[in-house]
């Protein structure tokens, strides 16, 4: 079990993209992916969220105000989006924390609803059980195809 007095989430540096792209090689994720993250955090358009235990990245996600899924964009809800948690730390709340973290950080700008999706293939389902156990509820549209097997999209309201 994770000795939390030694985690926290802090939003991302301009020296992370080279430690999360270490942190996360073995899913194919590269420096060039997160740099991209680092320009869009300067410039506003996403927040990444990075978990730390003691001096070790562990984690990360992202909240995107103004997410390429055409429902969310229409009406004004921002995305949590490509949430990870290094594999050997899963199922240790870590996951639970970050989108915690994201919906504390959305629900300071008074938007009272957030999305999230998920892919539908198996290596998703320790996600595919988290969104809902979290309150998020499918958003009526179905899977939409995609390059990695396809997408489903939550939303989940946000106390007042």
């Amino acid at each position: 079990m994770i000795d939390f007095q030694q985690f926290h989430i802090r939003r991302m540096r301009a020296d992370d993209p080279s430690t999360l792209a270490e942190a996360f090689a073995h899913m194919s994720k590269t420096q060039a992916q997160y740099e991209e993250y680092w320009k869009e955090n300067v410039d506003g358009k996403r927040v990444t969220l990075v978990a730390v235990l003691g001096e070790r990245v562990v984690g990360y996600t992202n909240v995107i105000w103004e997410p390429d899924y055409e429902p969310f964009k229409q009406q004004g809800i921002p995305e949590i989006n490509d949430m990870n948690t290094v594999s050997h730390l899963r199922r240790n709340g870590i996951g639970t924390r970050m989108i915690q973290a994201a919906e504390e950080l959305i629900g300071k700008t008074r938007r009272r609803v957030v999305g999230i999706g998920v892919g539908v293939t198996p290596d998703y389902a320790i996600a595919q059980s988290l969104y809902p156990n979290l309150g998020y509820v499918a958003d009526g549209t179905g899977v939409h195809p995609d390059q990695w097997g396809g997408c489903m999209y939550f939303t989940k309201r946000l106390a007042e």
